[in-house]
């Protein structure tokens, strides 16, 4: 034996044995976590997320990510709430209910569409209890007959992210808005086209004012927003 002999009755101490799991405390945050699963899904498709995916971007082991959340699933729903974030950030409270509508609807679009690959949880993980406030704000200054007005909000969300989620799919796998054809066959077709704005957030824009105009014509309101009684 080398070194020098213990004393009777002592017993060697035991060495920590260091085992691979979660360290003591955790080494990143929460939104460092949920910004590098959004940085990998950018650049590499939804496929390619993973909890390992995330750790080498933020050069952390793996366990370490699971003080923010227990499963892949729930990175997903963390990076859909980050883009309900986004859209949030671009909005005006201080407008009307209608340009208040749009300036949301179109914010949301172009978040969406600077997370193309992202844009699948956006439905899948779309946070309809977290969203009950809002709604109910958004129908304190409603124009609208209160029979209306759920039909409304719905119609506005569904043409917002319908739209999103085609112009997302159509960036996601290069695919044209319009595939090509011969003009001189769909002349009507062609030159709609060429008069209709070729900015698509200005075309989702001018679609939505067209949707409240129609229900304006269809309750017979002329709204508060215009100054008329």
């Amino acid at each position: 034996m080398n070194g020098a002999a213990l004393p009777a009755g002592k017993q060697p101490p035991r060495q920590q044995r260091t085992r691979a799991g979660r360290p003591p405390k955790p080494l990143i945050t929460r939104e460092a976590a949920v910004a590098a699963a959004l940085e990998v899904i950018d650049r590499d498709g939804l496929e390619a997320l993973s909890v390992q995916a995330v750790a080498r971007v933020l050069k952390v082991a793996a366990p370490s990510l699971y003080y923010h959340f227990k499963d892949k699933d729930e990175l997903l729903q963390l990076v859909a709430l980050e883009l309900l974030r986004q859209v949030g950030k671009g909005t005006s409270r201080e407008a009307g209910w209608k340009d208040r509508m749009i300036g949301l609807s179109v914010s949301t679009l172009r978040v969406i569409l600077s997370h193309a690959n992202a844009a699948p949880l956006m439905l899948r993980f779309f946070p309809r209890q977290l969203m009950l406030s809002p709604y109910e704000n958004s129908l304190s200054d409603n124009p609208y007959p209160v029979e209306h007005q759920l039909v409304i909000v719905e119609a506005i969300e569904k043409l917002t992210y319908g739209t999103a989620l085609f112009a997302a799919a159509a960036e996601t796998y290069h695919l044209p808005a319009m595939p090509a054809f011969d003009a001189e066959r769909y002349p009507r077709l062609a030159r709609a086209i060429a008069a209709a704005p070729q900015d698509p957030l200005a075309a989702f824009e001018e679609s939505l004012r067209a949707l409240l105009d129609g229900f304006d014509a269809r309750y017979g309101l002329v709204t508060r927003e215009n100054g008329n009684a």
